[in-house]
């Protein structure tokens, strides 16, 4: 049994935060419309986004065990908000850096599964929404198959995200501030990192276990 306080539970939230770190370095925020682009993406969509399902995992959230359950749902909710307002932004800030320099739009495929992506995570805030509010719509729903549902698109949101920020590595933003390895090196530390975070929505929702037997 892997320990949240071992050597597995720093690595796992050290490469995150670590990396993280490095692409806002890279970045380096506000010194052009373009810099939002990687910075805003790689806070939302590998920090925050990642956080936020690991949360709900107690062996490795990085809230204590002893809080209450309703507050990790909360950090959860507030982490996904601040997270998709940051990918909206990010979003935007790439699209007007094109437009601004009369680049075409969604040629490539980091910026096609991009656009995929976006509608994607859209629809997963929505279904959650839905499933946190269903108790004030007119109409009963059956909250257990919205949360199956919105987990078990989470989980396609986490594979679009690996492919996409591996994708990402390959850019000329990229390959012009590192090098060739570190590259790969990310590639293959973002594919672990997501697939991971997938294995962690499976095995926290007893729904979607069921479905897996």
């Amino acid at each position: 049994m892997l320990n949240r306080n071992g050597v597995h539970y720093a690595l796992v939230h050290g490469t995150i935060i670590g990396i993280t770190a490095y692409l806002s370095y890279l970045s380096d925020p506000g010194s052009s419309l373009f810099s939002w682009h990687p910075f805003l993406m790689a806070l939302s969509m590998l920090f925050l986004m990642n956080e936020a399902v690991l949360i709900f995992s107690p062996q490795w959230s990085l809230l204590p065990k002893k809080f209450h359950k309703q507050l990790f749902m909360d950090c959860h909710v507030y982490l996904q908000l601040v997270a998709l307002v940051g990918i909206v932004l990010g979003f935007a800030a790439i699209y007007m850096n094109k437009e601004d320099n009369g680049k075409p739009h969604f040629k490539s495929w980091h910026g096609l599964l991009g656009l995929i992506q976006i509608l994607l995570i859209i629809g997963q805030a929505s279904i959650g929404s839905l499933a946190k509010y269903a108790k004030l719509l007119p109409v009963k729903l059956n909250v257990g198959k919205i949360k199956t549902f919105h987990d078990l698109l989470g989980a396609i949101v986490i594979l679009f995200s690996s492919i996409n920020m591996v994708t990402a590595c390959f850019t000329n933003f990229f390959a012009s501030q590192t090098h060739i390895l570190l590259a790969y090196f990310f590639s293959a530390a973002f594919v672990l990192i997501y697939g991971f975070v997938s294995l962690r929505v499976f095995m926290t929702n007893s729904r979607i276990a069921q479905i897996v037997k």
